[in-house]
């Protein structure tokens, strides 16, 4: 009797590896019907320089995949005024605040607003999008190097840049429509 279970457990295995390994990983996620928002899925931290980057300083840089295969990295957004903001679906705060940053992005000329998404699957990031209906562009950092790079310990936090691709001006703690307004307003 010992065997047949056993033989039967050793069969099951192989089939379920066998199943599993016919199936090839995909490295983007399909877009979703009903999600407005660009999802990108594969983010990679570029910058690997250490500490929190302050005032002044040049934003630590890093590229994120969207799911239909563009990449982009933040160094290539010098030019345009950037709201770096880092959140998770779970975080209360972070929902509120989403609707202000798509205003924002709605009335200001040369605005990028990036959602970094700290530690969680792009599932669950593509799940939020579909719910919320949110068109900002959420960029999956699954492993948390980014957030790391940039001090990234509590949620949200948002990180004002400059044209010129530096810093102006570190948010912590959610973020209100008129301190919202008037940090876009202060870059240069």
């Amino acid at each position: 009797m010992n065997t047949v279970l056993r033989s039967l457990a050793i069969s099951i295995c192989a089939a379920l590896i066998s199943a599993c390994a016919a199936q090839s990983p995909s490295t983007t996620a399909p877009a979703l019907e009903g999600v407005n928002a660009p999802i990108a899925p594969a983010s990679r931290l570029i910058d690997r320089g250490i500490g929190i980057p302050a005032a002044g300083e040049i934003a630590p840089d890093f590229s994120y995949t969207l799911t239909d295969g563009s990449t982009v990295r933040l160094s290539e957004l010098q030019g345009q005024r950037v709201v770096l903001n880092f959140w998770a679906t779970w975080c209360l705060p972070c929902r509120e605040e989403m609707p202000l940053f798509e205003a924002a992005l709605a009335r200001e000329d040369d605005l990028v607003v990036l959602a970094v998404n700290r530690n969680e699957t792009p599932a669950a990031i593509e799940g939020y999008a579909a719910e919320t209906g949110v068109r900002l562009p959420l960029i999956a950092d699954s492993a948390g190097a980014i957030s790391d790079r940039y001090g990234v310990t509590s949620l949200p936090i948002t990180y004002f840049i400059n044209r010129d691709g530096t810093v102006s001006v570190r948010q912590f703690g959610a973020i209100s429509e008129t301190v919202l307004a008037q940090r876009i307003e202060d870059l240069q």
